[in-house]
């Protein structure tokens, strides 16, 4: 006799086949979601990076005499390479200037050079978009002519962080040196210019400083703010055009948190002392060594939060004031700190007992995204040898690890993590040695 149908635990098996298949798909869907997420934050940090080079190397055009702008074997001939390679946040940026006469048909076309067109593009390997879509700032310079005016000519132009003038920029020009002394606050045109002719001659005695209400502040310097200032106090020569450019923005917010260590469960830790500065240098100390424009020690409140409001647009950095009690066991994002105009950042990072000799590793994706669970295989031959793994998503250590208590001495390196293939390096530990780590997909 043949058993009896049951079809109701068939209908139930279907149903947990097809619950199953609904979640494999919205599981998938999720992931996708976050890896793209990953890939448009790598990707603006990356942005952001690049016209920051881009608006430094237009700067430094723009404060050359006019003689001076152009390529190295181009034409015009001038002192700019047209090609440089420069290396930021583990990224290689190719800076590419391209300098030309411009015939403006405003005054008639013919063999005149109005004046010189500058286009400065900067791509970067490991993310491919980058070939696709570069960073490129476009600028006029002209040369600028004196009639009838005793004195010299001063020129200043305002630009935001995408190189476009700013209209209603305040800008206060001082001079006690000069008769009579010079303390005036004029705004920019609708160019973002101010132009004063009739300044009377002096060396570097103009002091110049440009802002802008919920905007940053830039400024020129003096030798005894900074041994070898980028943009001096400016001088001014009988009838001479000097010419000074200055870049503000929008500023932002930045909310930084501290933790404790992974063994202690990252538990909110109050009243830790970092110093944070950005990439954005105003020139050199005595010893060559570059002087940060926003460079400060800080403390987290008893909350373990510290509040930054008013912030300058830059690439900020994270590290552990010298001398300190704690070594940096993981900062979240992934460092460095990438604050747009007007955007706002949070932060958070953990730390660990100092110890004298310490190597400190984020292991990320050919995109830059952290890889979570990666294993961590350091040794040196002499009896040091110790596994870890990188921290996984929401930790303050996403995609890092820290291996403290070493000695200065060479130490060999193993990462493995799956879907990637196994790295092997000797990497010399010396103090706080940091590394990043990016592992190819197999």
């Amino acid at each position: 006799m043949l058993p009896k149908k049951q079809p109701r635990q068939g209908q139930i098996l279907l149903s947990i086949l097809i619950a199953i298949a609904v979640f494999a798909i919205l599981v998938n869907a999720l992931f996708t979601l976050i890896a793209a997420s990953f890939d448009l934050v790598s990707l603006n940090k990356t942005r952001i990076t690049a016209r920051h080079l881009a608006q430094e190397k237009m700067e430094l055009v723009r404060n050359l005499s006019y003689e001076d702008v152009g390529t190295v074997g181009g034409i015009p001939d001038g002192i700019i390479e047209p090609e440089e390679m420069v290396r930021r946040n583990d990224l290689n940026y190719t800076i590419k200037t391209d300098i030309s006469y411009i015939d403006d048909p405003f005054n008639g076309v013919g063999a005149d050079t109005d004046y010189k067109r500058v286009r400065i593009e900067v791509s970067w390997e490991g993310l491919a978009a980058s070939r696709k879509n570069p960073v490129i700032m476009i600028s006029d310079i002209a040369l600028g002519t004196l009639e009838d005016v005793e004195g010299g000519n001063l020129i200043i132009q305002v630009f935001d962080a995408n190189g476009d003038p700013v209209p209603q920029a305040q800008v206060t020009i001082v001079a006690n040196e000069v008769n009579p002394p010079v303390n005036l606050t004029v705004n920019t045109d609708s160019n973002g210019r101010v132009v004063r002719p009739g300044a009377s001659p002096c060396v570097e005695c103009y002091q110049i400083t440009v802002t802008k209400t919920d905007y940053s502040t830039d400024r020129t310097y003096a030798t005894s703010e900074v041994a070898n200032p980028i943009k001096p106090h400016m001088s001014v020569f009988l009838d001479q055009v000097t010419r000074v450019s200055f870049a503000i923005d929008r500023t932002g917010n930045l909310a930084i948190s501290s933790f404790d260590s992974r063994e202690n469960n990252f538990a909110a830790l109050g009243n830790v002392s970092f110093r944070l500065h950005g990439n954005k240098i105003i020139g050199t100390d005595a010893s060559a060594q570059p002087v940060y424009k926003y460079d400060e020690t800080l403390t987290t409140d008893s909350g373990g939060v510290r509040n930054l409001s008013n912030m300058e647009w830059d690439v900020y950095q994270i590290l552990m004031p010298t001398p300190t009690t704690y070594d940096i066991s993981g900062i979240s994002p992934p460092p460095p700190i990438n604050l747009g105009p007007g955007g706002s950042q949070e932060t958070e990072f953990s730390i660990n007992a100092y110890t004298t000799h310490s190597f400190f590793i984020t292991i990320k994706s050919p995109s830059l995204n952290p890889i979570a669970s990666a294993s961590a295989h350091l040794f040196d031959g002499g009896g040091f040898d110790q596994t870890k793994e990188t921290g996984i998503s929401g930790n303050p250590d996403y995609g890092q690890v820290l291996f403290s208590g070493l000695s200065e001495d060479t130490y060999t390196l193993e990462a493995t993590a799956s879907g990637y293939l196994d790295f092997s390096g000797d990497f010399d530990v010396s103090g706080g040695t940091t590394a990043d780590l990016v592992l190819t997909p197999q």
